[in-house]
């Protein structure tokens, strides 16, 4: 069956660019980086911090929470910079670079909003004693 003549042009070519993969040198993966920093530095952060503090709260020294938290907004901004180098060229309104740049400029703002959850986790374990009389 030929559809050639029957089905525009157009419509073929946009077809042709959901299903061609992508060019050789370009991750699939780098635009999601920021969002995957982004997640696991926070929940990493908070769960291994909150459980330090649950079993031994001896363990919870106030250079330790820093050290953590800068630790995990550095993780933040090596995924922001992996998915923005990655979308950076990109016109945003060719078909699949618009979705690539979407996910990267999502996980960098995830990696903003979350960065402001590590910055008070951090603040609060400076300020409060760990072991409470």
């Amino acid at each position: 069956l030929e559809l050639g003549g029957a089905v525009r042009r157009h419509l073929l070519d946009a077809a042709m660019d959901v299903t061609r993969p992508d060019a050789p040198g370009r991750s699939r993966l780098a635009p999601w980086m920021a969002l995957i920093a982004a997640v696991t530095a926070e929940g990493l952060h908070h769960q291994v911090l909150s459980d330090m503090l649950r079993f031994d709260c001896r363990l919870g020294d106030a250079r330790l929470f820093v050290l953590a938290g800068v630790a995990a907004i550095a993780w933040m901004a090596v995924g922001a910079w992996i998915s923005w180098v990655s979308v950076r060229h990109d016109d945003a309104m060719e078909g699949r670079q618009g979705g690539r740049r979407f996910i990267a400029v999502l996980g960098m703002l995830m990696g903003l909003l979350l960065s402001v959850a590590v910055a008070w986790q951090t603040f609060a374990g400076w300020v409060v004693p760990a072991c409470a009389p």
